[in-house]
């Protein structure tokens, strides 16, 4: 059962709360569990051991209320067999996590890779627990020596990283005391912080933080690390890749949590239901985990499907990867572009599937780079007048109707009214009456001023709402255009300060304030602040006004999720963004499409986040197909 933070704060009795496990189907000794016939023929050959070997002492039951509300879904117990095909991009599978959450909701935690968890009363330490027996990949033991290792041996090391995580800083602050971590036996260890940190196990659950960070496999790592691998057997490996540290090596050999299906992942011990292998350049294939820790109601080890092929790189060539769907070659596509919403629709038919769409939790918004280097840039877009003219400007209705076809809400976390009258009234009265030859305002002090908008080639609605943009601010005189670079380009100029203006996604209205918090300086709308709060030793001290923003996240995120506290900083938090609108957010909850052959059972009816339900731990073929 998934149980709402709040509630269990407060449930904290003097000493500590403990979440316990789910319910244990069948004991390992009358094993009373079943496997997929492909494993079962493995084992019959003596190439793995059987089901009841391989599974944790007590595996995680998904069943109804797990991953996602009954009110979305109901799974049915479905059957082994067939491989997945799909148009994707190369990380074909969100992350893994130590906790589960309900559709995404950071304020319910449920076990998940850890079972069981305890919270000390004054909210300083948390005691977890692994499952035992369970297994990586590759059937070696997960224990606490992997936990043991991530934390000291990588993220503690200033060679492969620059810091701890700030999750695991006292309060979540960039200048908060790391974590001490604690080794109390084989499957319990323990973080323990400096001071009250009632968000952290909310940390645990959000969209950002995958398994990776805390548990590696260290039978694996070990060997490329200058700690405990040959030092000559790494030092030809350096030579041989033309690298020049070990640091180099242990990178290209570790996973993250966004590439457990990257490329480097062949190999790599995982924990998750799909294991990247070998295949053709072009796709990206996935077998199941024989060692994976869940089950279903009846007792069966998931995943039900035998594995899973992406067969195209969609962002790349989005026009082929719809033509597949539409023919039937494919079972599975998404896309966040409603651009061709009609289309998928009308090829329902030929290609036998059918199009879902699902409210998008990631919102959309326009930003401008309040720390781009230059002054008459500034002076314009520091001027809070400036920001809300450029909101009121926005027709926001007619972008939700003209491009995500009425799938989309009106912002609540910025101003949604159309105004183009207040909107010029607002930069006259902050002085820029003065127009050039061609009609466009000049800054205050008499400066030429310009937006260029720098959008990802092939972006859908990342890119789609630009020329939209160029004509709302032509419409209240400022002149702007737009230009489609490389995306791997486009985040390098992010982070480099080297870009104006563009657009992207927050979690608007839904921040995920104590581990996802892009409502703060980012690369997106202030990297040089971002970098300032990080380490207060590099970037650029943002204004008063900025600094009170952070005073604001800075209580917010001293408060448990969903507590009364949290609510009302909550609240201080939203008003401070609608007044000044550091950044726009021009939609929110796009629809974003899913498109299931009607040969796949088990697909969500209801409104879910890609993030909960795209593992297909679930998904199994019908005999209809």
């Amino acid at each position: 059962m998934l149980i709402p933070f709040r509630k269990l704060l407060l449930l904290l009795i003097a000493s500590a709360l403990i979440i316990g496990p789910g319910a244990l189907i069948g004991g390992a000794q009358d094993c009373m569990y079943n496997e997929a016939p492909m494993l079962a023929e493995m084992v019959a050959a003596g190439d793995l051991p059987g089901v009841c070997d391989r599974l944790p002492d007590n595996p995680l039951v998904v069943a109804s209320g797990v991953y996602l509300p009954e009110s979305i879904i109901v799974p049915e117990v479905g059957q082994y067999g067939g491989e997945l095909l799909m148009t994707w991009q190369n990380n074909v599978a969100m992350k893994e996590t130590l906790f589960n959450t309900l559709n995404r909701d950071d304020n319910t935690i449920a076990p998940n890779i850890i079972e069981e968890f305890i919270i000390s009363d004054d909210a300083s330490e948390y005691t977890f627990k692994l499952r035992a027996g369970h297994k990586w990949s590759d059937g070696a033991p997960v224990t606490t020596e992997d936990v043991r290792f991530a934390y000291e041996d990588v993220l503690s090391n200033a060679e492969l990283r620059p810091s701890v995580p700030t999750y695991l800083k006292s309060g979540n602050l960039p200048d908060g005391a790391p974590a001490t971590l604690t080794i109390v036996d084989d499957t319990t260890f323990k973080f323990s912080f400096d001071g009250a940190y009632p968000g952290f196990a909310a940390s645990l659950v959000s969209l950002g933080t995958g398994y990776l960070d805390i548990i590696k496999p260290a039978h694996f790592l070990a060997q490329f690390h200058s700690g405990y691998g040959d030092a000559d057997e790494i030092a030809a490996m350096v030579e041989e890749g033309g690298l020049e540290s070990w640091v180099e090596v242990f990178n290209a050999k570790d996973v993250s949590g966004w590439c457990e299906n990257c490329p480097q992942a062949i190999g790599f011990p995982q924990l998750g239901p799909w294991v990247r292998v070998e295949g053709p350049e072009e796709e990206v294939v996935t077998s199941r985990n024989p060692y994976y820790f869940a089950v279903d109601a009846d007792g069966n080890q998931l995943p039900y499907l035998d594995g899973r092929r992406a067969v195209i790189n969609q962002w790349g060539i989005m026009e082929t990867a719809e033509l597949m769907m539409f023919a039937g070659d494919v079972h599975y596509f998404w896309t966040t572009s409603l651009a061709n919403l009609p289309l998928f629709i009308e090829n329902e038919e030929n290609g036998n599937y059918t199009t879902h769409v699902y409210p998008n939790k990631d919102s959309r918004m326009f930003h401008l780079n309040l720390t781009f280097a230059d002054e008459t840039w500034r002076e314009v877009t520091w001027d809070a007048r400036f920001r809300n003219a450029v909101m009121l400007a926005f027709d926001s209705e007619e972008l939700i109707n003209a491009i995500y076809y009425g799938q989309a809400s009106l912002p609540t976390i910025a101003p949604s009214d159309y105004d183009v009258d207040g909107a010029n009234a607002l930069l006259d009265e902050m002085g820029m009456t003065e127009r050039d030859a061609d009609g466009y305002r000049l800054s205050p002090s008499g400066a030429p001023f310009s937006i260029m908008i720098e959008v990802g080639a092939g972006g859908g609605d990342y890119s789609d709402p630009a020329p939209f943009f160029v004509d709302y601010l032509g419409d209240i005189g400022v002149k702007a255009d737009f230009r489609n670079i490389d995306s791997a380009l486009l985040g390098e100029r992010r982070a480099s300060n080297e870009m104006q203006a563009g657009i992207n996604w927050n979690t608007a209205p839904l921040f995920a304030a104590h581990t996802f918090p892009d409502y703060i300086p980012n690369n997106n709308w202030g990297p040089l602040w971002g970098q300032w709060y990080a380490d207060n030793s590099t970037g650029e001290e943002p204004p008063d006004w900025i600094k009170d923003l952070y005073a604001v996240h800075e209580d917010l995120i001293s408060h448990p999720p969903g507590s009364d506290g949290f609510i009302a900083a909550s609240a201080a938090r939203d008003a401070w963004l609608y007044d000044n609108v550091p950044f726009f957010t021009h939609i929110e909850q796009p629809g974003i499409v899913h498109m299931w052959s009607n040969c796949l059972a088990n697909v969500p009816d209801g409104p879910f986040h890609h993030g909960s339900w795209s593992s297909h731990r679930l998904i199994y073929f019908t005999d209809a197909c």
